[in-house]
């Protein structure tokens, strides 16, 4: 156990809001194929499988929240395409409110081809985005976000995450960010985060230190929010009152680690509704992200949730 176990943050979340959570962000369509190998140059591999599956990270963790029984609100976009037809049926299934996700005539929804190595479960992902897609904060209406208790970003479309960030702390809602590039002016963004866990590689190059430790500290510089990195495997770690603590991964037997990432944060955001532990929070998100690696695709790989809980129980 870490010494974050009797750590409770006490959150007084804003009362009399229609929805708990309130997703903005990317969706995409994954077709995950499963390889013997990682091919080399100018080789011909003969797959093992191949698997079409939503995924996004703020879908994917907007969809857990809301298959654990959270209020939950998406807003996001996708093309008219036959791919677009896919993605929102896909996110039909969630028991989550869909009425500000929006569908945009002739773009091509988001999509990847994910390169999964069977050994290991590590993935490559190949990725593409129509610029048709990207949110511009003109396009944003604020009735759509400050309706919840908190703002889950990815920050991808920056200047409309900024721009919701900025009407959910006008409410008083919290707002949580799970960031993977650097952008010009993310620094605006940062300081609007309430809790902000990104993964390693973004940690890395904002900081531009290759100790995770050292690069803790310096992005705890630019939010006054909970800080925090995840670490694949290896877990997560926290900088909390200038003291940096590790809560270890949860061992599993991976087969694709798509989506983990999208996952932990879902389940982390569960647990702050929970109030339970910052401690707790985070073993909890481990567990549920490393469940996921032992199926395929991200919403694919979302775990139920009595078996994330059996997990941390023993």
């Amino acid at each position: 156990m870490s010494g974050l176990e009797d750590v409770f943050l006490g959150i007084q979340w804003p009362e009399d809001r229609p929805f708990q959570l309130v997703g903005l962000g990317l969706n995409a369509v994954d077709w995950i194929c499963i390889l013997p190998h990682f091919p080399e140059h100018n080789s011909k591999v003969q797959i093992d499988g191949m698997y079409k599956r939503g995924g996004g990270q703020v879908a994917t963790a907007s969809a857990l929240c809301a298959r654990y029984g959270l209020k939950v609100r998406y807003v996001g976009c996708v093309g008219d395409d036959e791919i677009g037809r896919f993605s929102l049926q896909d996110l039909q299934k969630e028991p989550m409110d869909l009425s500000c996700l929006q569908t945009v005539p002739g773009a091509v929804s988001q999509f990847a081809v994910i390169l999964v190595d069977r050994p290991t479960g590590e993935r490559t992902i190949l990725w593409d985005r129509d610029p048709a897609l990207h949110y511009e904060k003109e396009a944003l209406k604020r009735e759509w976000i400050v309706q919840g208790q908190l703002l889950h970003l990815d920050g991808h479309d920056q200047p409309a995450s900024i721009q919701a960030a900025r009407w959910a702390k006008e409410v008083g809602m919290k707002v949580s960010l799970d960031i993977d590039k650097v952008q010009p002016g993310v620094e605006e963004l940062l300081a609007l985060t309430d809790f902000l866990i990104p993964g390693s590689g973004f940690v890395r190059e904002f900081s531009a230190q290759e100790d995770w430790r050292k690069g803790l500290r310096a992005l705890s510089e630019a939010t006054s929010g909970f800080v925090a990195v995840t670490r694949g495997k290896e877990g997560v770690g926290v900088l909390w009152e200038d003291e940096i603590f590790e809560i270890p991964g949860t061992a599993v037997d991976s087969v694709d680690t798509t989506g983990a990432g999208d996952v932990f944060h879902g389940a982390f955001l569960y647990g702050l509704f929970q109030d339970w532990s910052v401690g707790h929070c985070l073993r909890f998100a481990n567990a549920a992200g490393a469940f996921s690696c032992t199926q395929y695709g991200a919403r694919g790989g979302i775990p139920p949730l009595e078996k994330v809980t059996s997990m941390v129980e023993d």
